[in-house]
Parts: structure tokens; sequence; C-alpha cells
């Protein structure tokens, strides 16, 4: 398998090697040498490629690369940049967005870039017809929601490119997470001619698939490769690499560490086995990265089925997980240990607002809930799970074994096989259950996409069947607000409220483990999406 990688690898190094350079030329004799970033990706991108159809996962690394919004996510500090808009400016009402356009945008092709493309492209991918996989992006756009669910047209929605240097954009609430959304992929620009000829086989070739961002597309041998190089018609800087081919592989975690190491690849992903393994190798532990990701895994409990309908006893086995070993012992280390509910850098989210971890605690309110040292405790209480996880399988195990024995309680553990488990996970929104696991992680960096999303009563998206009409107010007024401060303030009290009543207990904050080769300089993950950007590495071999 290693000989057939390599081979593959060296076919498509073989074609990068023979592509002009970012001006369009070959490279003159005596010239700096040509670099090359080398990086896996999963093999089904499938139709992804095609930002207004997305909705992430395999691909997203290469529209991110190819592409750029009016603004841009930057992946150190996490600020919403300036991207093909030189600025904007927002009425005082929260309501309309004006950008400007950069002077002399252009495509990849070199025609012309305009504000009626991000118009055209924003209206397709809301359009139901597109099946575009993250329209809900552009919802707030006024308008937007009705003519995506049918009820509306593409001209009753508020974006419109009033010059080919100004986009208009009026919203049908204020929304201060709104520079966020029109950062994402679904808001890139799409040239509709290439996709009036070409309909949805534009992403597959470097004639068709016309982008604006930092690179172009130059190969895409679909489950084989991806080729990219430098775009000289991208309005600013690029001092990445010249050329980026990411191999592509049915199974990323396994192969991507043999590809890794028979010095095939420069980044490899590390998962399970993996990460133990390499943390005891001499030489890749100095090569390992781990970066955060803005997520929670929790272990869901349904508060209107008895005894987890009694706000003492889920504040009882909330008090009594201890967190830290499940991460650092049970998952060996593979992720960070949990802080609260709601993962760290998200505004409302605070620490102190956590119950903790207190045994002494935990029993004295599972006794004043009628259970002392598990006295009278249910004997079908279950932890449902999907048997093929391996990892949820030690969690439910872990998770048993630990309230036995701070508790006094037995959970009965209820493996499923994996699709009767994603069945049985559709049907809980009006079938009572006890616990089962799962989890989240940020779409973008606003409360809005966690309290509002996910924990709001009208929204209850793991079905959980928690209520609380004080928690419903705060989330629904800090939606609403556009002062950042009383935003976070009112947040913060929800985020109280949240942690207090534990409809959820945190097992772990999510993470990514890398293993980077030592002369690959600036790869970086950002905790929100967190996707390699080309322009910011530096290949110094």
């Amino acid at each position: 398998m290693r000989k057939l990688v390599a081979f593959s690898l060296l076919v498509v190094l073989a074609v990068a090697a023979c592509t002009p350079t970012s001006s369009g030329t070959p490279s003159p004799s005596g010239a700096a040498k040509l670099t090359t970033l080398r990086l896996p990706e999963a093999a089904k991108i499938v139709n992804t490629m095609d930002p207004g159809i997305s909705s992430g996962g395999a691909g997203l690394e290469q529209i991110q690369n190819t592409f750029e919004g009016l603004a841009y996510v930057d992946q150190v500090s996490g600020e919403i940049k300036s991207g093909q808009a030189e600025k904007w400016t927002i009425s005082p009402d929260g309501l309309t967005y004006t950008f400007n356009l950069r002077s002399g945008l252009k495509w990849s092709d070199g025609q012309a870039l305009k504000a009626s493309d991000f118009e055209y492209a924003w209206k397709r991918a809301t359009d139901p017809a597109t099946k575009s996989r993250y329209a809900q992006t552009l919802w707030p756009v006024k308008g937007a929601e009705a003519f995506g669910t049918g009820k509306g047209t593409a001209d009753g929605m508020a974006v419109k490119a009033t010059d080919d240097k100004t986009l208009v954009v009026t919203l049908e609430r204020p929304a201060p997470f709104f520079m966020h959304l029109a950062a994402t992929w679904t808001a890139y620009p799409i040239r509709k001619d290439t996709i009036d000829k070409n309909g949805d086989k534009w992403t597959l070739t470097k004639d068709t698939y016309i982008s604006n961002g930092h690179y172009r597309l130059v190969e895409w041998k679909p489950e084989q490769s991806m080729t990219v190089e430098k775009n000289p018609n991208y309005w600013g800087e690029n001092n990445g690499p010249d050329t980026i081919v990411w191999t592509l592989y049915d199974d990323v975690a396994t192969k991507s560490v043999i590809a890794y190491e028979a010095g095939e690849i420069d980044r490899a992903v590390l998962v399970g086995a993996d990460i133990t393994r390499a943390k005891a190798d001499a030489t890749l532990s100095k090569e390992i990265k781990k970066f955060e990701r803005q997520g929670s895994q929790w272990i869901i409990l349904d508060t209107t089925n008895a005894p987890l309908n009694n706000v003492k006893v889920r504040q009882a086995l909330s008090l009594a997980t201890d967190a830290k070993r499940l991460n650092e012992v049970v998952l060996k280390d593979a992720y960070f240990n949990s802080v609260s509910i709601v993962a760290p850098g998200i505004p409302g989210q605070k620490k102190e607002n956590a119950l903790g971890f207190d045994v002494a605690k935990a029993k004295q309110l599972l006794s004043e809930a009628g259970y002392p040292d598990g006295k009278g405790w249910p004997a079908n209480v279950k932890f449902t799970f999907a048997s093929g996880a391996a990892e949820t399988k030690a969690i439910a195990e872990a998770v048993q074994g630990i309230w036995k024995s701070n508790l006094g309680i037995d959970i009965v553990l209820e493996p499923m096989e994996d699709k009767a488990f994603d069945n049985w996970r559709t049907t809980r929104k009006d079938q009572p259950f006890n616990m089962y696991v799962s989890g989240w992680g940020s779409d973008y960096e606003d409360p809005n996409n966690w309290y509002n999303l996910l924990f709001d009563s009208k929204a209850d998206f793991f079905y959980a069947h928690w209520k609380n009409t004080e928690f419903d107010n705060l989330v629904g007024q800090g939606l609403k607000e556009n002062d950042v401060a009383k935003r976070k303030t009112t947040y913060e009290s929800a985020d109280k409220i949240i942690n207090t009543e534990a409809p959820y207990i945190t097992v772990y904050h999510w993470a990514r483990f890398d293993l980077i080769k030592p002369y690959i300089q600036g790869l970086n993950h950002y905790r929100v999406l967190g996707r390699i950007q080309g322009y910011l590495v530096k290949v110094n071999k």
C-alpha cells in the first residue's frame, strides 16, 4: 500500500512540477526553487467543491484556499478581516450592511469580479432548487428564509448590487454575528456564466472551476489527488507555497500517518492509538501539535423522564463525573478537559458557572433527591450508545463505573447497532430516553450558535426536553442586543442557568492532533472550522 501511495503521489508531483508558476509562465533558470505543500484529505469530496452547496467537511479546505468572501476569519487570531470588501458600514439600527469592494478585483481567469457576483451567489445558495446544505447561513437576510422555504422569491431577498463595487444587504432583524456568516463559504461569490455553461460539473476542471482566492485549481483527480497553484489574479499577497497537493485517502486517519512516516506528505491526522504511539516515539513526539477545536462532547439527559427530571439528580450525576479522568486516562488525553457546558471562547461561556467535580456534594444532592447512597435508585436507567463507536462505548463503561463508585448507583448500558442507534436518536424528539452521547462544534464563534440554536426550548437540538423560561427570555434578548458588553452579560446569565440545571454533562472539549514536519512553519487550525490556509504556511525545504 505504501508503494502504491508513493507512486500515485509521485505522479501528482510530476504533474505539479510541470505546471506554470504563479505568473503563468515557466520558472526561469536560476529562479528560486518552487515549493510544494503536501497534505492529506478524505477521498469522498463528491460535489462539495461547490461553495454554494457545501456543508463543510471534506473539500472545505480546498474551497477556502481557492475562494474568498467579502470578509474572512483570521486563522491565527480569529478576527474578522477585510477580504474582497475593502470596508463595510452598518446602519445605526444594525439592519443594513453596505459593502464596498476593492478596486480591480479579478477572477482566476482574469475577468473582472463585481458585486453582482455576490448577489448571484447568495440568491443561488438560498434558492431551494440549489439544494444548498448550508443555506440557513444566509437566512438572517431579509426575505431569505421565505425564499429558501418556497414562500418567497429571489427578488424579495434583500441583497442587492447597487453598482459594480457596492453590495447592500438588509437583515430581518439585528444580528451581531452577521459578519461571521458573511465570511462563511456559502457567502463566497460564484461566476454565473461557468455554472450556466457547465451545470454541476463546473467544479471538476481547472478551466471551469473559476475562483477568486489565494490559489486556483490545477487538477482534481477524484478520490486520488487535488492540486492548486498560486492565483496570479488574487488582489493581495500570497507568500505561501507555490503549489499545494492534497492526496485523497479513503481512510485519512490511518493512511495519512503511514504516508507521513514514509516521507510522502508533510502533515498527518492523529487519532486514537496513533496518538499514544506518536507520543512514545522519539522522533514523532517532537512533531505533534495539539490544536483547540471549539466543541463540546456531552452526556445528554432527558430532563422530563424520571429520575432525571429531578434537577438534584442531574446535578449529582454531573458533580460525580470525573471528566478529567475520562479525558486524560480513559481517552488518553486525546481532547481538552471539560470546563463547562459551552466550549471556551464563546461570549457568555463562563467557567465559574460550571458545577465542577465534587463527590461529597454530589452524594448530598442525591440523598436530598431521595436516593441516599444510591438506595432506591431505579433499575432501568439506560445509557444508550452505538456499539460501533469505540470511544462512546469506552465513555459509557467508564461513567458506569464512576457513578457506581462515587454514588452507589447502577446504570444499564444499552448498545445498539449503529444504524439502529441513528434511527433511535431521530425519534427522541417525542420519545423518552435516559441518556446518550453527542456533541457540537461552532460554525461561527458567537453565542447564538450555541445558546439559541441548541438550548433554547424552541430549538432543543438534542432533545434534552429542557425548558427554562428565564433562560429562553435571556437568549432571546441576547439575540437582539447590539451592545457587545450587554450581550455578553446577558448570555453569561443564561449560561449560569443551564450549567446549574445540568441537562448536559460535559465529557470533554474537542481537539485536533496533527503530525507536522519540522520544515513546515505557519500551519495552523483555528478553533472554529479551522482549515489550513496555504498562504500562511512556509515550506523550508
